[in-house]
């Protein structure tokens, strides 16, 4: 049976590289980010418009789908429709019904969430939308899990105790 887990947090705050390690310890595949790629190429003054986004979440669940043929045993996946809704919220002030559908609804495709904290560093890349930015996006992410009691780990530190706790989660480990 495959487990599906999901890896949220704000911007930087080390989904992908917890993604490709967690990958290559368990000899399985890894879901990226469509939306990162997608935005460098589409986006217009640094902004998608909400059908934009809608597709992003739309390729993101299919994406999972095809990788799920992949895996071995365990999915990684980067992220998920939740955080694109997040995005069409802050940029837009609302998303589209069938994308907000798409984020009340994605908890079930995952057996364990797991919440990156951001205590690393930030990466101030072009392509991000600065460090403000990440602690409002990560007090959201917090607050919506509790508030609609959506089980859930949070890993913080190092790559290393981020990956054993994962691990110790997914294995049984104490």
């Amino acid at each position: 049976m495959l487990k599906k887990i999901v890896f949220l947090g704000a911007p930087s705050t080390g989904k992908s590289t917890l993604c490709r390690q967690l990958a290559a310890q368990l000899e399985t595949v890894w879901v990226p980010e469509y939306g990162r790629d997608y935005w460098l190429e589409h986006q217009v003054e640094r902004r998608l418009s909400p059908e934009q986004l809608l597709h992003i979440a739309q390729v993101q669940e299919q994406w999972e789908d095809d990788y799920a043929k992949q895996a071995n045993g365990v999915l990684l996946c980067d992220t998920n429709a939740f955080t694109t809704w997040h995005f069409a919220l802050h940029y837009h002030n609302g998303a589209l019904p069938e994308l907000t559908r798409m984020a009340h609804a994605c908890w079930q495709r995952y057996e364990l969430v797991v919440l990156c904290e951001n205590d690393i560093p930030y990466d101030d890349t072009w392509e991000r939308s600065g460090d403000a930015n990440r602690e409002e996006f990560q007090q959201f992410n917090r607050e919506y899990l509790a508030g609609h009691n959506i089980p859930h780990i949070v890993v913080s530190g190092s790559v290393e105790n981020r990956v054993n706790a994962v691990l110790n989660v997914l294995c049984g480990r104490k």
